[in-house]
């Protein structure tokens, strides 16, 4: 066989790849024996774009026009951030003599799947949001006078953000609104590498990037405790707004502590918006490119109307904390403890829960299960095509 021949044959069949993939197929580059009578180099994606794709196609084989389109999207998709140029498939003549060496797509580091994985939701999720905040105004205030209560006492909350954001949803699905009636506030507390935790993953839910890790290593460095968990000086804020006898601290599950202070007759499923730590790296990821293709307030919108709904299906265990910062995490729950028992306000809840548990919390994401979490919600976005 010639040089050209062999050329000739494998761009064919690395085009005969491409119409297999964009058809729903997902045999791998090194097994497919097809061919096709096209030419052209600058029609073959890159090896990570093609990878990907026959990833989802094997993840949902469901070949229909909408698929198809997700999978021409991820095909002519960039990748975001540092990452290696688009790869060329091993078998298939080089444009260029200069470059990384062609590849075969099952070799690609699952980091760089991840990029165009990420990339490709990024995108996607600009394109489903409609671009102007959702006119919900007017629907909440008629849910909210539907659903009034007013002989019950106003609530306001603080501590834990994510275990505010629980017992927020949790009242609104009882159609208990706050108000100024005999306003009680609580501060919700627990076992602080959860409180940590907890700071951190709304950071990220508001659109920061920081990793775990490192962050918590700053916080360490700074010998100080986010403002939201100095519960001590936000108890004592509270107290000179509402009064010292009104102001209530809740550690661990405060769902019957809630209910019996409003006079609710049944607990509230108060459960934290958390996420499994491998969709909290996705979420991560994306928002480094989100922070790009949008403006910040349309960035947050993105996240809690579009991302956040479509990752909620895996269980929220906290991250937890590395060895090397659980002494300081548990000598600043210490101090937390001494301060609370002596600072007179009402306390629902053992104080030694404060303390980190050991062996809490879940362990570091890995790439695999970080990637399979952006292909499964990639492929949610089908949804609204």
């Amino acid at each position: 066989m010639t040089a050209s021949n062999a050329n000739d044959e494998g761009a064919g069949r690395a085009l005969a790849w491409v119409e297999h993939l964009r058809s729903g197929g997902s045999t791998p580059w090194i097994d497919f024996r097809g061919t096709s009578s096209g030419s052209g180099r600058r029609e073959v994606p890159g090896a990570a774009q093609l990878e990907l794709a026959r990833r989802l196609n094997a993840a949902d084989p469901v070949a229909d026009g909408v698929h198809r389109e997700l999978v021409d999207r991820i095909l002519s998709a960039s990748v975001p951030g540092r990452g290696q140029l688009d790869l060329d498939l091993v078998g298939v003549p080089q444009a260029s003599p200069f470059g990384a060496p062609p590849v075969d797509p099952a070799d690609i580091a699952p980091d760089e799947l991840i990029r165009v994985a990420v990339g490709a939701l990024a995108e996607a999720l600009v394109r489903l949001d409609p671009g102007a905040p959702r006119k919900r105004f007017a629907a909440r205030l008629r849910h909210r006078l539907r659903h009034r209560r007013p002989w019950r006492r106003g609530l306001r909350l603080a501590g834990d953000p994510l275990a505010v954001a629980g017992v927020r949803a949790a009242l609104a699905r009882r159609g208990h609104i706050t108000g100024r009636r005999r306003p009680v506030v609580v501060v919700l507390a627990d076992d602080l590498g959860v409180m940590l935790a907890d700071i951190w993953t709304n950071r990220l839910r508001n659109g920061r990037t920081a990793i775990w890790a490192g962050w918590l290593e700053k916080v360490e460095r700074n010998d100080a405790l986010p403002p939201a968990l100095e519960l001590p000086d936000v108890l004592e804020r509270k107290a000179a707004e509402v009064g010292a006898a009104n102001v209530h601290v809740v550690v661990g599950d405060p769902g019957a502590e809630i209910a019996r202070l409003l006079g609710l007759r049944m607990p509230l499923e108060a459960d934290p918006p958390r996420l499994p730590p491998d969709a909290l790296e996705v979420v991560r990821e994306v928002n480094a490119v989100l922070r790009v293709l949008v403006h910040p307030e349309r960035h947050r919108r993105i996240l809690h109307d579009l991302l956040l709904p479509r990752m909620a299906d895996g269980p929220g265990i906290p991250r937890g904390v590395p060895a090397e910062r659980e002494d300081w995490v548990r000598r600043q729950a210490e101090r937390l403890r001494t301060r609370l028992s002596t600072a007179g306000y009402r306390v629902h809840g053992d104080l030694d829960d404060l303390l980190p548990r050991e062996g809490g919390g879940a362990p570091a994401p890995s790439e695999s299960r970080v990637l399979d979490v952006a292909l499964r919600t990639l492929l949610k976005t089908k949804e609204c095509m």
